[in-house]
């Protein structure tokens, strides 16, 4: 992680703030470590990147679930096949969110169905 010179915007190594030592930059101004400031920047981009984690994790389960809407409006699939793929659906919701399976039943399951009695039964 680098920390900025507040002047300049060179950048420094967070490692040579340690001990609450200092940094003259090249353009003569002294660059310190707000340790208090640090931790919090720290905390933010960790809650930032869980947030992304989380949204990839959301779009998996888009894409998986738009697939088997996809395959049972747009193709000649087999019902098998289709169940198939439903099963890795559910196997895929237990990896990303392994408490919140049950609403694969609620949600999914339901629509699949939904959808297959309306466009193929």
């Amino acid at each position: 992680m680098a920390i900025r010179c507040p002047k300049c915007g060179r950048e420094y190594d967070v490692t040579l703030f340690e001990f609450e030592k200092e940094v003259i930059c090249e353009c003569g101004e002294r660059v310190r470590l707000n340790h208090k400031e640090f931790t919090d920047n720290l905390e933010k981009e960790l809650k930032h990147y869980e947030q992304e984690v989380e949204e990839e994790k959301l779009s998996k389960i888009k894409r998986a679930s738009e697939k088997i809407v996809s395959l049972i409006l747009n193709s000649d699939y087999p019902r098998i096949d289709i169940e198939i793929e439903k099963v890795k659906f559910k196997e895929l919701i237990k990896e990303l969110f392994p408490d919140k399976v049950y609403l694969y039943h609620l949600i999914y399951e339901s629509r699949f169905e939904r959808l297959w009695e309306q466009f193929r039964g």
